[in-house]
């Protein structure tokens, strides 16, 4: 009976050192498990942070952008307006001039049917041809710079969309 004893001290004393080592174990892998759902948690709640970070970021970039873009629109509305009006004042001022040189010549024409002799018909003719000359000189001046001056205006907003684009993209990468 002694060796039945001792059998079952040395089985007992094995069920509990296994059992120990099953309660080690079983505790070890639900650490083990508890510290990986842990980081999983924390790399999930990492993961849809940046997510968020980068979708707040191209909303407010598309954003930005629809608004450039809209500001863009806007100055080349404002430059095809400009240079409207300005070619319809350029396309008066022809128009009043064309009037007005024909009015001169139908003028001339019957002041010239009224001369009695060739050598006043010369002269009458030389002075038409100076006077409309001079004429056609000061309007063509006048034209050119009416011209340079709504070049100047209808390109003024988008030129200053231009500047604010280098502001906004270059200068970022020049600093």
């Amino acid at each position: 009976m002694a060796k039945t004893s001792a059998n079952k001290s040395t089985v007992d004393a094995a069920t509990k050192t296994m059992d120990a080592m099953a309660a080690a174990s079983k505790e070890t892998v639900e650490n083990f498990v508890a510290a990986g759902n842990d980081a999983a948690n924390k790399g999930y709640e990492k993961a849809f942070a940046f997510s968020k970070e980068q979708a707040d970021a191209m909303t407010n970039n598309y954003d930005q952008a629809a608004a450039f873009s809209k500001e863009n629109v806007d100055a080349v509305v404002e430059a095809g307006n400009i240079a409207a009006k300005g070619m319809e004042a350029i396309n008066t001022q022809i128009m009043d001039f064309t009037k007005t040189a024909m009015e001169a010549n139908m003028a001339a024409f019957s002041k010239l049917m009224a001369v009695k002799s060739p050598q006043e018909a010369v002269e009458m003719q030389s002075e038409m041809a100076k006077t409309s000359f001079d004429a056609l000189v000061a309007k063509t001046t006048e034209i050119n710079e009416m011209s340079t001056k709504l070049a100047n205006e209808a390109i003024a907003p988008v030129s200053a969309r231009a500047n604010v684009a280098m502001e906004t993209f270059a200068k970022p990468f020049v600093s």
